[in-house]
């Protein structure tokens, strides 16, 4: 719903984001079952075309890769950490 809104109030303006500074740091990494899993957090500032001012994340992503075969990592969640 949040995603809808900000859609709708941006209308057809091109969106850009720039990646001011960032940094990743892996948290853990287990095996689950059939699958790696691995924690790692993003910390960084980005500037949004829109708002044009700079704005700081930080957030912890999930990605998951199958033990067996020639599958990547896929993101399976995003923990907002503020």
């Amino acid at each position: 719903a949040e995603l809808k809104m900000d859609l709708a109030e941006r209308g057809d303006a091109q969106q850009k984001t720039d990646v001011v500074s960032i940094h990743a740091q892996v948290l853990e990494v287990t095996d689950e079952g059939d699958n790696h899993r691995a924690s790692v957090r993003f910390t960084g500032v980005i500037k949004d075309s829109i708002a044009m001012a700079d704005d700081s994340f930080d957030e912890v992503w999930h990605l998951i890769k199958p033990r067996h075969g020639q599958s990547g990592w896929v993101l399976a969640g995003i923990q907002q950490m503020v």
